[in-house]
């Protein structure tokens, strides 16, 4: 009886250090499959470390592959998430901006920075929303930089990013800055007009009005307080 208990347990640890079964793990909850991925460590990890380059796996595997290994440990898998930060497909970039999010916070936007001038909007777009969760405002600069690009228009249409930014650079604001979100406050894509007054408030100290008071008509009144008529 001993002898068969003890075969069934080898087994099972075979059958529980096999590819597919790691492969497996990935189709189960984030939770879940990141416990699993520490249990089995570290022949699992070096498994997991070669699927989001392997094209014979899916789209969504090769994602679930990159983001746990934000959540297992980024420095750890910091050589994979860097490669597949600088891969050619737009949605491996993506999924690494992610897992970055657990990394080091100088690293994080470093890398977040960098790929503010990603040729996919998708990627911009997580790019920026890594630096405000990650308080990223030494990026300031470059934000300003990007909201103006012409890369984040399509003809003269304002780009879903250019929203985004403006968020970060309203949330980042500084004395000074306020004849940029004056410039803001004076383009046609309204989604950007929130933004623009919180950034003007943040930036000059001054309060125009009560948060219930419709963006409009607060955009109105900083239009008239900074003499600027609309034409």
């Amino acid at each position: 009886m001993k002898i068969l208990l003890f075969a069934l347990l080898v087994s099972s640890h075979a059958y529980a250090s096999t590819p597919s079964e790691y492969l497996e793990f990935l189709n189960h909850s984030v939770d879940q499959r990141v416990a699993e991925f520490k249990n089995c460590k570290p022949q699992c990890y070096s498994f997991l470390s070669q699927v989001p380059f392997n094209p014979q796996f899916g789209l969504q595997t090769r994602w679930r592959a990159i983001t746990t290994m934000g959540r297992l440990d980024s420095t750890h898998f910091r050589k994979e998430l860097e490669r597949a930060l600088v891969s050619k497909e737009w949605f491996v970039r993506n999924a690494a901006l992610i897992a970055l999010q657990t990394d080091d916070r100088d690293h994080a936007v470093t890398w977040s920075t960098k790929l503010i001038a990603d040729p996919a909007l998708v990627v911009r777009t997580q790019a920026v929303r890594n630096l405000i969760q990650l308080d990223g405002r030494e990026a300031g600069p470059i934000l300003w930089q990007q909201i103006f690009s012409k890369n984040n228009f399509r003809g003269a249409e304002s780009l879903w990013v250019r929203v985004h930014m403006a968020e970060a650079l309203a949330r980042f604001a500084k004395p000074g800055q306020a004849k940029y979100f004056q410039r803001l406050l004076m383009e046609p894509d309204e989604r950007l007009y929130k933004w623009a007054v919180q950034g003007l408030e943040t930036s000059t100290g001054f309060k125009m009005g009560d948060k219930d008071v419709p963006i409009e008509i607060r955009r109105q009144q900083w239009l008239a307080r900074m003499g600027v008529q609309e034409i």
